[in-house]
C-alpha cells in the first residue's frame, strides 16, 4: 500500500501528465467544492465561511468522504474575501445572512469615474488598500491570517496525500471594475472613455501579475494559477470590445503565467464558444480550460482538444437533481469522449445542496468503479 507521500506524488504526476495532454493511468478527478463540503460534513455554512481553520478541516474531511480524488481545489475557503474580487460588499452566513445561506455579492455602484484618475495617479496597490479599508466590508485581518496560516493549511492537505490544484489566483481587471462600477455602468465607461479604461486596466494587470509571480515563488508544488474571469465572457460584448478590453489582458496575464512554468487555468463561467479560437494562441500543454457546463464541452474538445487540457463538466443540475447512475454514466461518457488531456470535475463549484451520493458517483467514474 502506498504511503501518503507516494500517493501525493502519484496524484501530482497524474494531474501534470493530463495537463500536458499525455496518457495517464486513469483520468484525474478534481471536484471544485467549497460550500458543498460543509453540507456534506454537517458543518454550518456560517462556521465554514467565518473560520478559515474550520474550512481547512472541512475541505480535507469532505475530500476524503467523496472518494479517491486527485487534488483539492484549495486548502481553505476565503469566503470573507470574495467581495474583494469584485470591489463589492459581501453578505456572509452568520453575519448578514442566516447560518446556512450561501454567501452573496452585494453589487452596487461604489466606484466613481473619478477613481480611474486616482488609479492612474496613485497606482493600483495603494488605491486597492484605501478602497478595501474605506468602502467595502473586507476584513483586512483575514489577509494577515492567510499569510500567517496559509502554509500550515496547505501542509495539512499535502501531508494527507492531496496536491492543491489552485495554489495561486489572479483576477482579470474586468472583475474589479465591472463590480465596483456595476457591469452596466462599466460597459458605458468602455464606450465613453476607452483610452482611460485601457490605461487603468494596464496598471491593474501589471500589478496583479507582479503579485501573482511573488505568490508562485512562495508556493510548494504550484500546479495552476486560477484566472478569475467571470465577467469576461464573449457573449457579454461585441467582438471589438471583447478583443480590446478582455482578450488583450487575458492574453497578457496568461503569457505571464506560462513564463513562470506554471499552468494557466481559465475558469470560464458562462458561454465562451465565440472566443474558443483565440485560445489556440497558447503553447500546447500549458493551459487548462475549466468550463462551468454552459460552454458545450464537445465544442471545446473540437476546437482546443489538441492543445489545451479540458476540465469539467458535471453540471450543477445533475449533481442536485440527478441520480448516482445518471451522474456516473455521464462522467464515464465524458472520460471516454475527451480522451487524453482531460480532468473530470464538477461544472464550476459543486452546489451546497448537491447529493453526496451523486458527487461520489462522479469521483468513482474516474476510477472505473
Amino acid at each position: 500500500m502506498n504511503t501518503l507521500k507516494e500517493l501525493y506524488n502519484e496524484r501530482l504526476s497524474r494531474i501534470k501528465k493530463a495537463i500536458k495532454l499525455e496518457k495517464t493511468d486513469r483520468t484525474p478527478v478534481i471536484p471544485f467544492g467549497d460550500s458543498f463540503f460543509a453540507k456534506a460534513t454537517g458543518v454550518k455554512l456560517s462556521d465554514f465561511a467565518l473560520d478559515l481553520d474550520i474550512s481547512n478541516k472541512v475541505i480535507l474531511d469532505g475530500s476524503k468522504q467523496i472518494g479517491n480524488v486527485d487534488a483539492v481545489p484549495c486548502a481553505f475557503a476565503p469566503a470573507p474575501l470574495m467581495g474583494s474580487i469584485f470591489f463589492s460588499n459581501l453578505k456572509l452566513p452568520g453575519r448578514e445572512l442566516t447560518d446556512d445561506m450561501l454567501w452573496q455579492i452585494d453589487e452596487r455602484q461604489i466606484m466613481t469615474t473619478d477613481d480611474y484618475d486616482t488609479i492612474l495617479s496613485k497606482g493600483f496597490e495603494d488605491f486597492k488598500k484605501d478602497y478595501f479599508a474605506a468602502r467595502i466590508n473586507v476584513d483586512s485581518s483575514v489577509f494577515c491570517e492567510i499569510v500567517t496560516n496559509g502554509p500550515k493549511w496547505n501542509k495539512n492537505m499535502r501531508d494527507e496525500g492531496y496536491p492543491i490544484y489552485n495554489n495561486v489566483t489572479i483576477s482579470h481587471p474586468i472583475d474589479y471594475l465591472s463590480g465596483g462600477r456595476t457591469l452596466s455602468k462599466f460597459m458605458m465607461d468602455m464606450r465613453r472613455m476607452p483610452e482611460k479604461i485601457q490605461a487603468v486596466m494596464d496598471i491593474i494587470a501589471d500589478a496583479n501579475i507582479k503579485e501573482m509571480k511573488q505568490a508562485i515563488k512562495k508556493t510548494v508544488d504550484p500546479i495552476s494559477v486560477f484566472i478569475a474571469m467571470g465577467r469576461g465572457c464573449p457573449d457579454f460584448y461585441s467582438t471589438e470590445l471583447w478583443e480590446k478590453f478582455i482578450w488583450k489582458y487575458l492574453k497578457k496575464i496568461t503569457d505571464a503565467i506560462i513564463e513562470t512554468g506554471v499552468t494557466a487555468n481559465f475558469h470560464a463561467d458562462a458561454n465562451w464558444e465565440r472566443g474558443l479560437d483565440y485560445f489556440k494562441d497558447f503553447p500546447k500543454g500549458t493551459c487548462v480550460f475549466e468550463t462551468d457546463g454552459t460552454t458545450d464541452i464537445y465544442k471545446i474538445k473540437k476546437k482546443l482538444g489538441g492543445s489545451i487540457c479540458i476540465k469539467g463538466d458535471v453540471q450543477a443540475a445533475k449533481l442536485v437533481l440527478g441520480t448516482p447512475d445518471e451522474v456516473y454514466n455521464y462522467s464515464t461518457q465524458l472520460i471516454k469522449d475527451m480522451g487524453n488531456g482531460f480532468i473530470l470535475s464538477s461544472g464550476c463549484s459543486i452546489p451546497p445542496n448537491a447529493k453526496v451520493e451523486n458527487v461520489k458517483a462522479m469521483v468513482s467514474a474516474a476510477a472505473g468503479k
